[in-house]
Parts: C-alpha cells; sequence; structure tokens
C-alpha cells in the first residue's frame, strides 16, 4: 500500500507542475491571441492612465471621462503596482495574476470540500482554471478586459471556506476597500453572529481606506463628497442602462419588452429586495454547513441586484461545479447550478447585437441578453425555497461535518463519484478502507460542540472531555 501512496504522491506532484505551466501558457495566450480581438485590455489600460493623472494632479477621479476610475480610493493600492512595470508588459504581467487569483480561488473551495493535500487541490485548482478560460466567456471576459474579478473572488473565497480564528475578515475588509460590492460579507458575518470577522473586515476596510487617505487626500475627498455623499454611486440607480450586456434585474426591466424606466427608489428597492433574499438563503445554507454554496449565493445576490451587472462579474461561473461535491447531485441546489454552469458556457455576446427581423430574432436575442440573469435567478430562487421549507419544518441543521483525507487513487476517484451521486460531502465519511486521518470541524461552533459533548458521553452517561 506505501508504494501505491509514493507513486501517487509524485503523480500529484507531476501533474501540479504540468498544471502550473498551463496557467502561463493560457495566460500567454489570452494576452496575445485572444484579448486583441475581445477586451483589449481597455479596463486595465484605463487604470493605467488614471494612475498616471493621479500622479499628475491628485486627483484620480478628474476627468471622469470614458475610462473614468470608479472604483473607492482604497483600490489605488491595488493598481498601484502595475506603474513599476513597463506597459508592454502590463497585459501580460496582470493576466498571469489574475489566473493565478482564479486557481488560488478553485483550490480555496477543493481544499474546503476534499481536505486533499495542497498538492493534488493545487493540480486540479489549475487545470480547472485552463478549463475554466476555455469553457466559460465571463472568465475570458474578466481576463481579456483586465478587470478584477477574480482577486475580489480569491479575497472573498480564502475568507469564507478557508481562514478560521482571529484573523477571519481581513480580506472581506480588503475586498471591500477595493469594491463596494464585497461588503455585504460584512452583513453576512453579522448575520452569522461572528462579530470578530464583522469587526476585523470593517476595521480593515477603514484602514485601507485611511491609509489611501493619507498618500492621496484629493482623491479620497472628491470620493466622500462628491460620489459617495454627493449622489455619484446613488445616481447608478438612476434611469438604468438598458445596456444588453448586463443582467442586473434592474436593466431586465427597463430593457424591451418591458421598458419601465425605473426610478432611483425602484431601482434601490429592487436591489435591497434581492440581497435581502439572498443573505436569507445563505444564512439558511450555512447553517446546514454548506459554506461553499452559501458563499456563492451571497456573490449572485450581490451582482443580480447591482445597478449593472456586466458578464465578468460571474467570474465565479466555475465554482458551481463544486455545488454538487458539496450537497450532492440529489439535491436540487446542485442540479440547478451544474444547469446555470451550463448555461454561462454559451457566448452569448455574439447574439445580443438587436436585428430587425421577425419575432424568432427578436425571441433569440431576448434570450441571449437574459440567459445569464435567468441562470443566476434561478439559483437564488431554488436557495429560497430551500431557506422556506427549513424554516417551515424547523430544520435547524447542522450536523458535525466530517472532511476526510483521502488518498487520491483509482479506488477513491470512484468512490468519491459515488459519494457525489449518494449525498455530497458528508458521505464521504461513511465507511471506507481509503479514508485516513478523519477531522473534524464545527461548523457553526456551537451547534458542533453540542454534538460532540453527546459523543463523549460514555455509556453510563457520564459527560467526559471529547479527546
Amino acid at each position: 500500500m506505501d508504494w501505491i501512496v509514493s507513486a501517487g504522491r509524485r503523480y500529484a506532484t507531476a501533474t501540479m507542475a504540468v498544471g502550473l505551466l498551463a496557467v502561463l501558457a493560457t495566460s500567454i495566450a489570452v494576452t496575445h491571441l485572444v484579448a486583441p480581438h475581445v477586451g483589449t485590455f481597455s479596463d486595465l489600460l484605463g487604470r493605467l492612465a488614471n494612475l498616471r493623472d493621479l500622479q499628475s494632479t491628485g486627483n484620480i477621479y478628474v476627468p471622469f471621462d470614458k475610462e473614468a476610475f470608479t472604483y473607492p480610493p482604497g483600490a489605488v493600492l491595488l493598481f498601484w503596482p502595475i506603474l513599476w512595470i513597463g506597459q508592454s508588459l502590463v497585459p501580460l504581467v496582470w493576466t498571469i495574476f489574475s489566473l493565478a487569483a482564479l486557481v488560488g480561488t478553485i483550490f480555496a473551495g477543493l481544499k474546503y470540500l476534499l481536505h486533499q493535500s495542497v498538492t493534488w487541490s493545487l493540480a486540479v485548482a489549475c487545470w480547472m482554471a485552463v478549463l475554466s478560460v476555455a469553457l466559460f466567456p465571463p472568465v475570458l471576459e474578466d481576463l481579456s478586459w483586465g478587470q478584477t474579478g477574480t482577486f475580489l473572488l480569491l479575497l472573498v473565497a480564502l475568507d469564507s471556506l478557508l481562514i478560521r480564528g482571529n484573523t477571519k475578515g481581513i480580506l472581506v475588509g480588503l475586498a471591500t476597500a477595493f469594491k463596494i460590492y464585497p461588503g455585504v460579507f460584512i452583513i453576512i458575518f453579522l448575520l452569522r453572529r461572528q462579530w470578530r470577522a464583522a469587526i476585523n473586515a470593517t476595521v480593515t476596510a477603514v484602514a485601507t481606506t485611511g491609509l489611501a487617505w493619507i498618500l492621496w487626500p484629493k482623491s479620497v475627498s472628491y470620493f466622500f463628497s462628491k460620489e459617495l455623499l454627493g449622489g455619484g454611486e446613488l445616481a447608478h440607480f438612476r434611469g438604468g442602462t438598458q445596456a444588453a450586456a448586463s443582467s442586473s434585474l434592474v436593466d431586465f426591466l427597463f430593457r424591451a419588452p418591458f421598458r419601465i424606466p425605473p426610478t432611483t427608489f425602484e431601482s434601490v428597492t429592487v436591489f435591497l429586495l434581492v440581497v435581502i433574499v439572498g443573505l436569507m438563503a445563505a444564512r439558511t445554507l450555512w447553517r446546514q454547513g454548506f459554506e461553499l454554496s452559501s458563499t456563492l449565493v451571497a456573490l449572485i445576490a450581490s451582482v443580480v441586484g447591482a445597478p449593472i451587472a456586466w458578464d465578468h462579474y460571474f467570474v465565479f461561473a466555475s465554482l458551481l461545479l463544486l455545488v454538487p461535491i458539496e450537497m450532492g447531485w440529489h439535491h436540487a441546489l446542485s442540479r440547478t447550478a451544474v444547469a446555470a454552469a451550463a448555461v454561462m458556457v454559451v457566448p452569448w455576446y455574439r447574439f445580443r447585437r438587436p436585428a430587425p427581423g421577425s419575432w424568432w430574432v427578436s425571441t433569440y436575442v431576448f434570450v441571449s441578453r437574459n440567459a445569464i440573469l435567468f441562470a443566476a435567478l434561478s439559483i437564488l430562487l431554488v436557495a429560497t425555497f430551500e431557506t422556506l421549507k427549513a424554516a417551515r419544518f424547523r430544520v435547524h441543521a447542522t450536523s458535525l461535518v466530517t472532511r476526510p483525507k483521502l488518498v487520491f487513487t483509482t479506488p477513491v476517484v470512484a468512490h468519491f463519484i459515488r459519494a457525489i451521486g449518494h449525498g455530497g460531502r458528508e458521505k464521504l465519511r461513511s465507511t471506507t478502507s481509503f479514508v485516513q486521518q478523519p477531522e473534524l470541524e464545527a461548523e457553526p461552533a456551537k451547534a458542533s460542540a453540542r454534538v460532540a459533548r453527546r459523543r463523549a458521553k460514555n455509556e453510563d452517561g457520564v459527560l467526559s472531555e471529547p479527546a
């Protein structure tokens, strides 16, 4: 048996090495072959121009034109290092780090679900990231435009899935300082009564913004006086955009055939309704021990409810394929997540241009403009239904979740596939000769402690200390 384990480790190391090379090769291909025809790194080069304006004027938000800086002032710290690189190398370096961030996100999901070795988790994450670029247009667009989606997703995934203890919340705070929308996870911490995580996130966001104020006071003052408190951010909810590529629920109502011109009040109401429903569903999933699915539902709610949601906002599409591993194929949310991932494989942007023609042309244009929105809403609706069902039957789930460390050999792969079909991650704790070193993790802590105390009782009913 030892030689099988040793061979498996060598094979995992080789697979990881080849996977890392594949990530590098994919980054080069996207930079030189794909991006010139898709996004041309216009957003990234626009940020580079913004930074140069900041150096000369001290205010990154002026002039506020087509390639204006639309991020909070803390995001300047994220973009500032690209000034240290030659302009010709900026797209390639940014793409490499962006794809590496996606690898890190998938790694966090795999490590959380399967508790495999770092080598195996990283190897699988590399190849999943490469396939995500090939399969999911939102991922390809994020890379080709030079967006920040994978960086923000990595910060949220690490903080939600892997980080525990006193440091939890710091990465969410950084993400909130770089982009306002991840602040929804601070609310999630509060709903879960994870007070320290919420405080860490808030303090980190404030400290990052404070550092930006020390370095660039004019920019920070302008952002708070004109954009945040002056109504600039709220103006995004006013009137909609009608953008064909936006998967926002607000824009869906504003486009044909509805053409309902939303007021600021109506748009904000839609946003709050979607976010509240999503947060409640995410909280229920978390209480049931499905933390990855809970994170995905919260991400979907924050994106769909936003006043505008470009395709690259759905850069988390590859994580949808991990939901059946966590919940099991029998669960409706697992099947919905896989169906939504299949919808996101289609390059819908190719069919969104309006063209005069028959009802058939109008129909496929309508479907192409809203397919991603419908896929995301289906996940949100199924998760909400599960929330209502849990409340109706008083399902306060959370058993002690066991994530065993497996020796990744061919029989274990077969066992793993059977586990997906029969109940997901929790079924992996069933008796098998391949399971080694089971580790127990409390999710949430109070419920798990009660279960551990019950299991620690001896036959005489005397409570003993758990090992």
